[in-house]
């Protein structure tokens, strides 16, 4: 796989890889601890719900905007800029005072949202049939650092306290600095005007994926309530691990034919196999099997990421060619914009008896209505580049 890009190319995929993957790091440590963090600063769960996804909601806010000084100011100077906002963030959340200085803290960590930046940075340096190959790269390097934080963060618990997490994450935030100074950056051309339109077509793309992460963070919410039935929290990785290996495997075998005009395809499978995901994943509280509970994991991560590989090239392909880093920051706005509302729609329904059963209704209605609207702007049928736009 490495050896469909040259050095130039390599260097510049390679690095950024590692900058998002140390910064992702130190945000999925925390996951499945947190609500148990949260408990110690309120008995509202719907509070810690929102400490949980308000990075979420200043990730939308920022990730346009900062998409777009990229595309003008140089992806690196941005991407500096979130990371150290991200380790501002995880200081405070490491001594928070009470659960609103956690929820403070959180909003600040998301403010770091360089993720549009960091990805056409990429795409700026490589082919544009490579593109695929160089997201399920990235994704990898993201699936990673998910198994290790999950892994690392209930491991550390043993040794240090909560907040102690925090720090780590922040040190390690810091350390990801140097592989981006390492990333030798085209200069960057002054534009007088950034272009700020957003095509049908994008946006359509871009709801599809606030519905995707919007399950996503559903999902991570449930997750260490249904795994504490089959697993202590420092026996995860025993499941995780197989899971996330074979999803990554999946994402390794989809990005070669998606790079041969089967985007459009594999955008449709990973909603499929998400969607089939749904019950398998929630129905699990009424079945209690680990089999099934194992299938239900590995369908989750299997179609998530198919999606992270495909999805951000459908954007690439329609937006021009000077504006990859707005219209890209758009997308992961809508990201993240789920995200939040996950959590929120969560902590309210929590407290509601079989309150996991209409949160999987509105998953499984979202992922039919995201199978339509994908139809809407493709009629299934692949999306080339057009550069006249």
């Amino acid at each position: 796989m490495m050896r469909l890009f040259d050095k130039k190319q390599l260097r510049v995929l390679s690095l950024i890889s590692v900058t998002i993957g140390l910064r992702t790091l130190g945000l999925f440590m925390v996951l499945p601890i947190f609500t148990l963090y949260g408990e110690k600063f309120t008995s509202s769960y719907l509070l810690i719900a929102l400490a949980l996804g308000s990075y979420g909601i200043t990730m939308a806010i920022f990730q346009t905007p900062l998409g777009r000084l990229s595309d003008r100011y140089g992806r690196k100077l941005i991407i500096s800029a979130g990371i150290l906002t991200f380790v501002i963030g995880n200081i405070i959340c490491a001594d928070p005072v009470n659960i609103y200085g956690l929820i403070i803290g959180r909003l600040i960590e998301g403010a770091g949202a360089v993720s549009s930046a960091g990805i056409a940075l990429v795409h700026e340096s490589v082919p544009v049939e490579r593109r695929n190959i160089s997201d399920a790269i990235i994704g990898i390097a993201i699936g990673l650092s998910f198994m290790m934080g999950v892994i690392v963060g209930p491991v550390l618990i043993a040794l240090v306290n909560y907040s102690f997490i925090f720090i780590i994450a922040a040190i390690i935030g810091l350390v990801s600095f140097i592989p981006l100074f390492m990333i030798k950056e085209a200069k960057k051309k002054r534009m007088p005007k950034i272009k700020s339109k957003i095509d049908s077509k994008l946006a359509v793309v871009s709801l599809i994926s606030f519905f995707i992460y919007f399950y996503m963070i559903v999902f991570y919410f449930y997750l260490p309530i249904y795994s504490l039935k089959y697993f202590p929290v420092d026996r995860f990785y025993e499941f995780l691990i197989p899971t996330v290996v074979v999803s990554g495997i999946v994402g390794l075998a989809i990005a070669r034919p998606a790079d041969k005009n089967k985007t459009v395809m594999f955008s449709l499978v990973s909603l499929i196999i998400l969607l089939i995901s749904i019950p398998m994943f929630f129905l699990n509280s009424k079945i209690n099997d680990l089999a099934f509970f194992g299938m239900g994991i590995t369908a989750f991560y299997s179609g998530y990421v198919i999606s992270e590989i495909v999805f951000p090239t459908l954007i690439t392909r329609l937006a021009p060619e000077n504006s990859y880093g707005g219209n890209l920051g758009f997308y992961t706005s809508m990201q993240h914009a789920g995200v939040f509302f996950g959590a929120l729609v969560t902590g309210l329904l929590i407290i509601k008896i079989n309150y996991d059963i209409p949160i999987m209704i509105i998953i499984i209605a979202s992922f039919v209505f995201s199978i339509l609207l994908l139809y809407f702007i493709t009629h299934f049928r692949e999306i080339y580049v057009d550069r006249k736009m």
